[in-house]
């Protein structure tokens, strides 16, 4: 394990919020490791403890070496002593076959939790990851998705992951994993937590591969549930959004989902890497754009009204929302580059519907896209600042 982004990553955790409970660690915190709460941690811990040990010693060897020749051989006056032996057999041939056993003692032991990390149990229970900028999504087995990682306790897990874009890179510091997540392949890892996180706790999934100004938006947050609580756990979830009525849809699923654009595209006119669903170019917020007879710019010039409206290729702004979530780089907003992932597969039609609900009222929403309407049908509350 590499020991900079260990570091690092503590260093960030801690300044994030409550983590693992302590006294459930697999392996303890020491200070170079956070508490490990893995099936894995015990043997990554022990070959990078093993590892350390033997840099103190060698340190202590070598500098204090270095101390005692430089009281001893300091020069005293004007005479110099330079005579001495210019060859060692005996010397020459430990610091070359020690060093030689020491190294292939660690090649062995980290081979060994090499193949433990990459040998995925047959029972594994499978989650696919997609990797985007700036977040993640993981589905399951019923087709429920959530962007923070739910896992079942005392069951080996397996990640199935992939890129919508560039190159991502999935840690979860607790569990001792890691793995690159790049475009046009697919990439595992597995794990397994035995102890359920209790009340506010969790653990902390990074991404660790600079994919660019948002990076830091992809800290989500890893949840150990008892087996039970899993299994019932994804059921509802596969499910929540069945059960909101279509009149209450754009309110009460919109912000859940605009969560998952909020790292691109803003509510308040300030273009992000995405442009702005707010009032950003005089042209109105991401609805009135959308209408036909828009001026709003796409590919280099040409006015939106060329494609929206009776007999064009998106006979109305539904249509045309739609499909710019569907097929992002079919037309790329002037100022913009082609960057926006597609979320095909990833957003059922009623998703879909609930998010162009909420581009249709954003004036119910403030800046953070909460939902600011009382619910009596009365006026707007302030927006939170």
């Amino acid at each position: 394990m590499n020991l900079i982004p260990t570091i690092l990553m503590q260093a960030q955790s801690d300044k994030l919020g409550p983590a693992f409970t302590p006294g459930q660690a697999v392996t303890p915190k020491t200070f170079w490791m956070p508490e490990g709460a893995s099936t894995l941690a015990p043997e990554v811990d022990w070959v990078f403890d093993f590892i350390n040990y033997i840099n103190y010693f060698f340190f202590v060897l070598v500098v204090g070496l270095m101390l005692y020749f430089v009281w001893k051989y300091r020069q005293k006056g004007r005479e110099v002593y330079a005579r001495g032996p210019n060859h060692h057999t005996l010397l020459e041939l430990g610091w070359t076959i020690i060093p030689t056993i020491i190294v292939v003692v660690i090649f062995f032991m980290g081979f060994r939790g090499f193949v433990s990390a990459k040998t995925i149990p047959a029972n594994s229970y499978q989650i696919d990851v997609t990797a985007l900028r700036y977040g993640w999504v993981f589905k399951y087995p019923n087709g429920a998705t959530s962007e923070d990682l739910y896992v079942p306790a005392g069951k080996p897990v397996k990640l199935v992951m992939r890129s919508n874009d560039v190159l991502h890179s999935l840690y979860i510091r607790d569990f001792r994993v890691k793995q690159d997540v790049v475009p046009g392949r697919y990439t595992t890892l597995w794990f397994q937590a035995d102890q359920p996180t209790e009340g506010d706790k969790f653990h902390w999934l990074f991404c660790t591969e600079f994919c660019g100004v948002g990076h830091s938006n992809m800290n989500r947050k890893v949840y150990v549930l008892p087996e039970g609580d899993f299994d019932s756990w994804v059921v509802e979830q596969g499910r929540w959004l069945d059960k909101i009525p279509e009149d209450e849809l754009y309110y009460k699923a919109g912000p859940k989902l605009y969560a998952r654009c909020a790292s691109c595209h803003t509510l308040d006119g300030k273009p992000g890497s995405g442009p702005s669903w707010g009032n950003y170019d005089g042209t109105g917020n991401i609805w009135a754009r959308s209408q036909p007879g828009s001026q709003h710019k796409v590919d280099g010039g040409k006015p939106l009204s060329d494609f929206i409206g009776d007999g064009k290729q998106y006979p109305t702004a539904e249509a045309y929302l739609r499909a710019s979530i569907l097929n992002p780089g079919e037309h790329v907003v002037d100022g913009f580059g082609n960057v926006m992932p597609t979320f095909r597969g990833q957003l059922s039609d009623k998703a879909i519907d609930a998010l162009i609900g909420m581009m249709r009222r954003l004036d119910e929403f403030n800046a953070k896209g909460e939902w600011i309407k009382n619910t009596d049908g009365g006026a707007a509350a302030p927006a939170a600042k």
